[in-house]
């Protein structure tokens, strides 16, 4: 059946009922916006399952109508909205996927969320480390990597990849799933920065079209959505359907958000609507946007990756807080920094539709105008990657480190300990300790990095003291 992807049937639901001047004697507490010092038209659309607007976990009417045409876009079995984000999907799949004691394949820049839910399925990760950029950017895999750590672990239950990275960079994604896939291993996706790789080229591969069984997608990252609105797609029938809906139901709230609903179908019109005119329009605004961008500092570096949405600008000589600093002064907010650079994400805009990039030039400008041309020396830009460690496991398992006493040690003193806590640099959310890890020099260094610049780190840690929490074990453990 062909499906008109112009219509939005959750927004048109929601729609019908508020023309019926509806008063509200049900949930949710603001009575439809009355109780509300400005009754903005937002929170009229804030409701609640009523008659007419089904239900996000038992959808029979506009969600489920919704969702079909979700599925329709991305040549999924099945396709879910998800209101509590891609880390809801990240953690429903793998506990749909993995029983307690199965090992579990993980890139190492994988998100938080994917620990999580290794952690809370009690599976044991093994990580297939990760390719790095000389400037410190996390990239891919090898498929040598992956074929090594089959050889180890045979039996190993599932594989959860990053595709694309956070950054935009694209793998040999096609070639290891397929790897896995001769082993009977479940695949699962956390494709959170590729929701519009469905459009094709110049985008990289979609994971869905390249065999993935299970892919989860940040809609509001990449989309028109709102902010917690992703979606998770079901591939083929390697997955057990029944559990993955079962756990979003266990794990999402009980009372769904009908904002970010709506949204979610928007998103999925606005890209399953997304014309060629459309990307032609798109890909001249960006063209435009970098090469304007490159002629305004002779130390400014520019570079797109793989997902030419993923901008990354490098000024020489100064760390890319600094750079953030400088742009942030013009009101120009990149969605993160690093010690190298800052991550700018670029909108996907219809022919019909504008973005300000003209302003965004001149502001850019403006920002930069006054910072001079330095002195730059070599230094160590490159990180030592040891290619023939193509994976890891951790230090402790699970149960080990259940009630283990922790400990807090100088960071300067700590390598060679296990990690007590998870410590993550966030955005974007990549752990660069994982509870049960041994320490090396080399996030020690990192970790530093981080701490100088004064980079917002989540997790379980005193690096304001320039400490961590370690699991203390006797000398000849260590």
């Amino acid at each position: 059946m062909k499906r008109d992807h112009t219509r939005t049937p959750l927004i048109e639901a929601i729609r019908r009922h508020r023309t019926a001047n509806p008063i509200s004697f049900h949930v949710p507490g603001h009575k439809n916006g009355l109780l509300m010092r400005e009754n903005h038209p937002f929170f009229q659309g804030d409701l609640t399952e009523l008659n007419g607007l089904d239900d996000l976990h038992d959808p029979h009417e506009a969600i489920e109508e919704a969702e079909a045409m979700l599925a329709d876009v991305y040549g999924s079995m099945k396709s879910y909205f998800l209101v509590n984000g891609s880390t809801v999907g990240n953690i429903a799949a793998i506990l749909a996927s993995c029983e307690p004691g199965d090992t579990v394949f993980v890139q190492r820049n994988c998100h938080k969320s994917v620990l999580n839910g290794i952690k809370l399925a009690r599976a044991v990760p093994v990580f297939i480390e990760t390719e790095w950029s000389d400037f410190g950017t996390a990239l891919g895999i090898r498929i040598e990597a992956v074929k090594a750590a089959l050889k180890e672990f045979p039996r190993v239950k599932a594989c959860v990849l990053t595709y694309p990275t956070y950054y935009g960079f694209s793998y040999t994604i096609k070639q290891i799933i397929e790897e896995v896939h001769k082993h009977d291993v479940t695949c699962i996706i956390d494709e959170a920065h590729g929701a519009h790789f469905t459009l094709g080229s110049p985008f990289p591969e979609s994971a869905l079209e390249c065999g993935a069984d299970i892919v989860i997608h940040s809609a509001h990252k990449m989309l028109p959505a709102m902010t917690m609105g992703s979606y998770l797609h079901i591939g083929s029938k390697r997955v057990n359907g029944r559990k993955v809906k079962e756990y979003l139901s266990m794990l999402q709230s009980s009372s769904p958000s009908y904002p970010i609903m709506a949204s979610l179908d928007y998103a999925r019109s606005y890209v399953g609507t997304f014309s060629g005119e459309d990307l032609d329009r798109t890909l001249q605004d960006v063209s435009f946007f970098v090469q304007a961008v490159e002629r305004i500092h002779p130390q400014l570096t520019v570079q797109q990756s793989h997902d030419p949405l993923k901008l990354m600008m490098k000024l020489e000589g100064r760390t890319g807080y600094v750079l953030q600093g400088l742009l942030e002064s013009e009101g120009i907010y990149p969605e993160l920094a690093d010690p190298s650079q800052v991550l700018l994400i670029l909108p996907l805009v219809k022919r019909d539709l504008s973005f300000p990039y003209e302003e965004a030039v001149s502001r850019i400008s403006s920002a930069l105008k006054k910072e001079p041309v330095v002195e730059v020396s070599p230094g160590i830009k490159s990180i030592p990657l040891d290619r023939k460690k193509h994976f890891s496991t951790l230090a402790l398992t699970l149960e080990e480190m259940d009630g283990k006493a922790e400990v807090l040690v100088p960071l300067e003193e700590s390598e060679g300990e296990i990690a007590a806590g998870m410590v993550t640099p966030y955005p974007p959310g990549i752990p660069l300790l994982v509870p049960g890890e041994r320490i090396t020099g080399e996030i020690i260094r990192r970790l530093e990095e981080y701490i100088v610049n004064k980079a917002n780190i989540q997790g379980h840690h005193r690096l304001a003291d320039h400490c961590v929490f370690v699991y203390r074990l006797a000398e000849g453990n260590r």
